[in-house]
């Protein structure tokens, strides 16, 4: 049987090349004479011994080519998936009568059977259909018309023209709609920033004792310290996530784009660096002329507050080792080596993390910066004060014992998966909602190191949950300390378990599904985690959620079984069929191009129709394994025409993966709301 089943068959193999040819004559078939021929001609090519009937040997040969095309391993266990996909194919041939293969009359799919398969599954006739095949027919069709530049090509040329002319306004309504409170507010920013710039502007540039000392530098410099004092306070106040979390349970959570609070930082991290150049280049354009200005100006502009050298140089020095140009080094410096840090913040994100403290050092400086008074009384102080106590609690608490939890149970699953459970505070009760997440420390391991990881327990649950993969240095580390914590006898057992710190419930977007009637929920990976928490949430209590679309993509089989228990909670109590589930092997490739592919995948279908067995995970599962990348455009066209169907106008799209994930996703869900103006996809991704 092994050798039956390795790569170089004998009795029974079919290569690539043979195939790919003889499908290529049952496309041109299907072109010409239809799907009926086109199937003869399949299954002539498939009958390799020229029987009339396709025997086993038949249908192993080209599923187990099929099988290498998609990367599909052959073996799972002792039962070969190629072996049990024949079986049901040919049981399926047979009509899927029993439970068993003693109908499956000698082990043979007839001319007649064969048809049948694709009669009961017309979705399967689009094997038969290449790229080309509509432009095919449609040239076909012009080449019978007397004239093909005639009145009804014309009218169609012109309704195709409106139609491109609609979709693009659809198109404009649908970016409009996604980002219409992001572009609010960024004005609003930008209008900020150039009115405390402009007042304080005008100020010294109508400010003659000023300008008799330094000329309109100082209209510069006091216009961008005027906008540093702004985006102090904002750069630091959108980081204040315990606060933002707050402010997501109030009604303002319709009017701020709470979940591009990291991008907003990040741009007014920016625009905050190119004021401080813009400061720091006046003032070295200030000090130059205050260098060199008459004594009688700077005694009418400072009075007896400054008492300067008489040469230039002394001048410098002495400007410089004010209060304001000490302050002023230190901000520059931590300037500097934190943004410096920033472009490697994926890479080394350690280095990253302890460098952006020096921001915090920065913001104290700037406290201190002004307080000289030299020029007007310093503000700066009462824009960073509020923002810095925001931030400073919540971190200052979770260095308590108050954030330290008591383990209730730790499991390190298949695929390095650490399943973490912890007893839930009492104020969870109060502060959290599915999706949202918190940040861990493990002093065994690193005091210093706080890492973010998504809730994967419902609010209802009696204890808050975590699961992260191995993935990095600290996970690798929290990996291998909790294993050598779990009791081999008992998976749940605990020995010595060290101290957990966390840090949450944290607001995310996964939060905004109670919002909407239909949702989607696309989880990659270990990404899973806050649709995890949304689920449960469903099962407890759906609220106004009608249709739920969940979506789970994974590399590694044995991922599915990280939540097996929840996919049969789900099968069981789901009698109304809200929740609907789709799971991805992603590292076998599904080609419907591919006869041998098309049939291995309905052969692995109608086994777990018959059995409840999917081939791929070798167990009994509710909700059948998908191979292949979801294809997003017909996916969520299908989310589309039910939530039509259910009378909705709007849907929410929730993912947690990689970027270029998010991106297909996101285009696809635009293309389909700039279809109709009717409904409209919002999306939103998961980030830190």
């Amino acid at each position: 049987m092994a050798a039956e089943q390795s790569d170089t068959i004998s009795s029974c193999s079919i290569s690539r090349e043979a195939l790919e040819d003889a499908f290529i004559k049952v496309i041109s078939t299907a072109k010409i004479k239809g799907h009926a021929d086109a199937i003869d001609e399949a299954f002539d090519a498939l009958d390799l011994g020229n029987t009339g009937n396709l025997n086993r040997s038949d249908v192993q040969a080209f599923m187990q080519s099929a099988a290498r095309h998609t990367k599909l391993d052959a073996q799972d266990g002792k039962h070969s998936v190629i072996e049990a996909a024949v079986d049901a194919l040919i049981h399926d041939a047979s009509g899927g009568g029993g439970d068993s293969d003693d109908n499956d009359e000698d082990n043979l799919i007839t001319r007649e059977q064969f048809r049948d398969i694709f009669n009961r599954h017309p979705d399967m006739l689009t094997v038969f259909e290449d790229e080309d095949a509509s432009t095919a027919r449609c040239q076909l069709a012009l080449s019978h018309m007397s004239n093909p530049t005639d009145i009804a090509v014309e009218g169609l040329l012109e309704e195709e023209q409106l139609e491109d002319e609609q979709i693009w306004v659809h198109e404009l309504t649908t970016h409009w709609k996604n980002r219409w409170i992001a572009l609010l507010w960024l004005v609003l920013y930008f209008a900020a920033n150039v009115a405390v710039f402009t007042v304080k502007a005008v100020k010294y540039a109508r400010y003659e004792e000023a300008q008799a000392v330094f000329g309109n530098c100082i209209v510069v410099a006091r216009g961008c310290a005027s906008a540093l004092n702004l985006n102090a306070c904002l750069v630091l106040l959108v980081m204040c996530k315990h606060f933002m979390t707050l402010l997501r349970r109030t009604p303002l959570r319709y009017f701020f784009p709470f979940d591009a609070i990291q991008e907003a930082h990040i741009g007014i991290g920016i625009v905050f660096a190119l004021f401080a150049a813009s400061h720091t280049a006046a003032h070295m354009c200030d000090f130059h002329r205050f260098a060199y200005a008459d004594e009688a100006d700077i005694y009418a502009l400072f009075g007896d507050k400054v008492d300067p050298p008489e040469s230039p140089a002394g001048r410098w020095r002495y400007m410089l080792g004010t209060r304001a140009g000490i302050t002023g080094i230190i901000m520059v410096v931590c300037l500097v080596v934190a943004y410096s840090f920033a472009f490697n913040r994926r890479k080394q994100f350690n280095r990253f993390w302890y460098a952006h403290h020096l921001l915090l050092v920065m913001l104290i400086a700037l406290c201190v910066h002004g307080t000289g008074n030299l020029l007007e009384p310093y503000r700066s102080v009462y824009w960073v004060i509020g923002p810095l106590a925001l931030y400073a609690m919540p971190r200052i608490w979770r260095e308590s014992p108050m954030s330290s939890l008591d383990i209730v149970r730790m499991e390190v699953k298949k695929g390095d998966v650490v399943q973490l459970r912890l007893k839930k505070p009492k104020y969870y009760n109060w502060l959290n909602r599915a999706g949202m997440y918190g940040v861990l420390n493990v002093p065994q391991i690193s005091r210093t190191e706080w890492h973010p990881f998504t809730l994967s327990s419902a609010p209802s649950d009696e204890y808050i949950e975590f699961h992260f993969c191995r993935v990095g240095r600290w996970t690798g580390q929290v990996h291998d300390l909790l294993a050598t914590k779990v009791d081999d006898s008992e998976s749940s057992g605990i020995k010595d378990a060290p101290v957990v710190k966390v840090e949450g419930p944290i607001g995310a977007s996964s939060q905004g599904f109670s919002e909407y009637s239909t949702i989607v929920l696309v989880g990659a990976g270990i990404g899973v985690t806050p649709m995890i928490s949304v689920l449960k949430q469903l099962l407890a209590d759906p609220g106004k959620v009608r249709r739920c679309f969940f979506y789970w993509t994974v590399r590694d089989r044995a991922s599915f079984l990280w939540f097996t228990d929840l996919m049969d909670d789900i099968f069981e109590a789901d009698k109304k069929h809200v929740l609907q589930i789709r799971h991805f092997l992603t590292s076998v490739k599904h080609d419907d191009r591919d006869l041998g592919a098309v049939l291995l995948h309905h052969a692995t279908r109608a086994h777990h129709r018959r059995t409840n067995v999917d081939l791929l995970l070798g167990q009994q599962i509710h909700h059948q394994v998908e191979v292949g990348r979801p294809d997003w455009l017909e996916e969520l066209e299908s989310v589309r025409e039910e939530a039509e169907s259910l009378g909705e106008s709007k849907c929410g799209i929730f993912l947690c993966g990689p970027t270029k994930m998010a991106e297909a996703v996101y285009e696809a869900s635009v293309t389909v709301s700039k279809q109709s103006a009717d409904f409209h996809m919002y999306f939103s991704k998961e980030t830190f």
